[in-house]
């Protein structure tokens, strides 16, 4: 079988629905793929109707009976497919009928292929500056022809060979809330050797968005809960997420270009002017924000979340890597 499409799904049944038909429409011969759906424990009628379904598709269904998050789900998947290529697919996702044959298409390129797919917005979603600004991150940010970095993987639709998967051991399952797991993934894909590139025609468009509280909300999730993990397991990446800002300032064994970056950034990342970023935000979304506030919102709420999470333990920026594999936060949480 040529390709498994993984798809984890938690409480969005009108969406996942809306993904499913749009997967019976691939230009791709059905006996070659089949649809790998992983319901996490949900708590609407995800699972009857599952169970009932009748599409012209090779669907089967993996249950958690509990809550176990994206990383868990999407590894239940990848043990479970067929496929030579795995897909993954998030569940508010209505693909282009040349999805999978345009990502099979970059995997004829040779092994070790990461192939990352087109997202935009569905027709039906409002454009907002938030929207507008989603829309353009990631791949779109780069020109044509430029190296595509291993941050820019993003599971919503990417494509990657399941022994590839399996060679680096698949996603980190204590990534239980928002955010992470795929970062940390790319990460480890990159040093084992992957080149990840666009397809431009692996499109889908996106039907669900959050808006600005909820973004905030989410950011201060993902550096309280899944920062801590990459950052104990690949410390070399605090500068990619800008945590060795936060370090103590080193007077005599530092430039003062970065005393002055650190005093700076502490500047910026005081709450009286994020709560009026945020209020500003609000209040120019549904017209236009400059893409630079959006950037600051989100710096500012996961390194508030990150600070959040070194209090609780009691520690320092200056301590990361040197944990015990238990000092890390093992969260609970939902997809």
């Amino acid at each position: 079988m040529d390709a498994s499409i993984v798809i984890p799904t938690y409480n969005k049944l009108s969406q996942l629905k809306a993904t499913l038909g749009s997967l019976e429409a691939l230009d791709y011969p059905r006996e070659s793929f089949e649809v790998v759906v992983v319901d996490d424990g949900s708590e609407d009628e995800t699972a009857s109707f599952l169970s009932a379904a009748n599409l012209d598709l090779e669907l089967r269904v993996l249950c958690h009976q509990s809550n176990q998050g994206r990383a868990a789900a999407r590894n239940t998947g990848v043990r479970q497919a067929r496929g030579r290529v795995v897909v993954f697919l998030d569940d508010d996702m209505e693909a282009a009928p040349e999805l999978l044959m345009a990502h099979m298409r970059g995997h004829s390129e040779g092994h070790k292929m990461v192939v990352l797919g087109n997202v935009r917005r569905a027709p039906g979603v409002r454009s907002t500056a938030l929207v507008r600004y989603l829309d353009s991150r990631g791949v779109h940010k780069l020109k044509p022809g430029r190296p595509i970095p291993f941050r820019y993987f993003i599971t919503n639709n990417v494509s990657v060979e399941r022994d590839f998967l399996i060679e680096v051991n698949l996603f980190d399952e204590r990534f239980r809330k928002f955010g992470g797991e795929d970062l940390e993934l790319g990460y480890r894909l990159d040093k084992a050797g992957a080149r990840f590139v666009y397809a431009s025609r692996a499109c889908t468009h996106r039907m669900d968005y959050r808006d600005v509280p909820e973004l905030c909300r989410v950011m201060v999730t993902y550096g309280e809960c899944s920062l801590p993990i990459i950052l104990h397991k690949h410390p070399e990446l605090k500068r990619l997420v800008k945590a060795h800002l936060l370090e103590p300032v080193a007077l005599f064994s530092e430039p003062f270009s970065m005393t002055a970056k650190k005093a700076l950034f502490r500047l910026a990342l005081c709450g009286p002017l994020g709560a009026f970023v945020v209020l500003l935000v609000r209040f120019f979304n549904p017209l236009y924000v400059p893409a630079i506030l959006f950037d600051y919102l989100i710096v500012f709420h996961y390194l508030k979340g990150l600070r959040r999470s070194w209090r609780k333990q009691g520690r320092g920026l200056d301590e990361i890597g040197g944990q015990s594999e238990g000092s890390v936060p093992a969260s609970s949480g939902e997809l």
